[in-house]
């Protein structure tokens, strides 16, 4: 491992954002939520609106980035399956 960060979310204590950067510049994504927790959108951690309780603004951004990005790989570039 080259390098973690972890960021709590905004709607519970227990929620975490982990983001991993390997030796070879791949990156893993870890979402950990309370195992004891049921939610309709499977594991999960949120992060808010500054007029919603946000507490991370740049997290924030950063995700929609991370969206627009995904969105633009998708049109672009078509993925293989096995």
């Amino acid at each position: 491992m080259h390098e973690m960060v972890e960021r709590y979310e905004d709607m519970s204590p227990d929620g975490k954002l982990r983001l991993i950067r390997q030796e070879d510049g791949d990156v893993i994504i870890v979402v950990e939520v309370d195992p004891r927790e049921d939610s309709v959108f499977g594991t999960q951690v949120e992060f808010c609106t500054h007029g919603g309780g946000g507490q991370s603004p740049r997290t924030l951004k950063a995700l929609v980035n991370l969206m627009e990005a995904m969105k633009q790989d998708n049109e672009e570039a078509l993925q293989y399956r096995d």
